[in-house]
């Protein structure tokens, strides 16, 4: 590798880091993160744009805690000891990602991995991502004008010539991961009503009993009324490998 390539490497080394950060390893891992990621700005070894690059894909890979990625974007940008550059890069990382997985959202993604998509990894990938974009809108790290404008409107724009196909069911999958993840903060006013009932028309498609993670949550938009909608963040199988469903339906006013 040439020397002036030598920028190459940390990325490597700071992309290798994230994907040890989990629950466990948060306390010893992140601030490994934070240092490399100021060297390699204040030595002038990357740029935001192409750490931003560099680092992106990792939306969409299931080896890695998505709320404790969200998290620790969160704390290096409210940290009043990171630099601007660093700052900058949550900015721009958090952008990118919300973008690429609204322009995934138009793609017809099967549940195997694929190739030569938006969503690195095809089905599982997009599912993957919807994780870590319901969890960077449960840390208040994307702009909510852009989450109600632009979240919802490409998941559900479709026309389905069979119900069940396997694109569809894709996108079920992603809106029970979002609110599985940022429930409370989807359902308390940052989406439109109408998105709200668009999305748990969506999960009524697929139905069980096998255990269920309750939503219940007060609508800015209603206040007097109770959104109400079980979901299950249930493990995968060889068939089924990235399962959220949906039980029952809203209650009250949404």
């Amino acid at each position: 590798m040439p020397y002036q390539d030598r920028g190459v490497a940390v990325s490597r080394k700071i992309y290798t880091l994230f994907t040890c950060l989990d629950v466990e390893t948060y306390e010893e891992v992140a601030p490994k993160i934070e240092y490399w990621t100021e060297w390699a700005f204040s030595q002038q070894l990357t740029t935001v744009d192409k750490l931003v690059e560099h680092l992106s894909d990792l939306a969409w890979t299931t080896y890695r805690c998505p709320a404790s990625f969200a998290r620790f974007l969160r704390e290096l940008r409210d940290s009043p000891r990171r630099s601007a550059q660093a700052k900058s890069f949550v900015k721009e990382f958090c952008a990118r990602v919300f973008w690429w997985f609204a322009a995934a959202s138009a793609e017809d993604l099967a549940m195997a991995w694929q190739k030569d998509t938006v969503a690195g990894g095809g089905g599982c990938g997009f599912v993957e991502a919807a994780s870590f974009i319901g969890h960077l809108i449960e840390y208040d790290m994307l702009d909510h004008k852009l989450v109600r404008q632009h979240l919802v409107k490409p998941l559900t724009t479709h026309y389905y010539s069979q119900p069940g196909a396997p694109e569809e069911l894709v996108r079920v999958y992603a809106v029970g991961r979002l609110f599985v993840a940022a429930g409370t903060p989807l359902l308390q006013g940052l989406l439109e009503p109408e998105d709200v009932r668009l999305c748990f028309k969506m999960l009524e498609i697929r139905l069980t009993r096998d255990g269920t993670t309750k939503l219940e949550v007060q609508c800015a938009t209603y206040p007097d009324a109770s959104c109400m909608n079980s979901l299950t963040h249930g493990p995968g199988t060889s068939h089924d490998p990235c399962r959220v469903v949906a039980a029952g339906g809203p209650r009250g006013r949404i």
